[in-house]
């Protein structure tokens, strides 16, 4: 029996694929964007020395490494949800063409059910019932863990 909690986590990663794509494309962007403003930095020098110090590291050595933690962080979400795409694609693949074509219009395309049953010339509560059986056959391929964590 599948968990309830995994089918309504899975219709939701199905709902948000295109977002979930797009915000891997835009944490692309924005590791690029705080690379090049770090490797920008450099330090600033005055006429005048002051006196010693016992500080160890400077500010633009702490601004560095902090943007360094901020593209690290970045980093590790936009490979999460390439790994979460990747899954879905990988369990998209095992459906048959019917059941894979009533998920791309209903999730990733965000057509009704009466839509996709007139694009695919069938009634669309059969078109729900064919969506669900293939989401029970995809979540225990994407969620891996949760299958051997029990």
């Amino acid at each position: 029996m599948i968990n309830k909690d995994l089918l309504k986590k899975t219709e939701g990663v199905l709902l948000n694929y295109k977002t979930i794509k797009a915000e891997i494309n835009n944490l692309l962007l924005e590791i690029e964007e705080v690379e090049a403003e770090y490797k920008g930095v450099s330090d600033i020098t005055y006429g005048e020395k002051t006196g010693a110090t016992n500080k160890f590291n400077s500010s633009v050595e702490n601004e560095v490494l902090n943007k360094i933690k901020v593209v690290e962080k970045l980093s590790r979400e936009m490979e999460s949800k390439k790994r979460l795409i990747s899954k879905i694609d990988n369990a998209m693949g095992t459906l048959e063409e019917t059941e894979k074509r009533i998920i791309e219009l209903r999730c990733f395309e965000g057509y009704n059910w009466n839509k996709v049953g007139m694009i695919l010339n069938m009634d669309g509560d059969y078109c729900c019932r064919i969506k669900r059986a293939a989401i029970n056959k995809i979540i225990p391929l994407v969620w891996v863990f949760n299958k051997y964590a029990n």
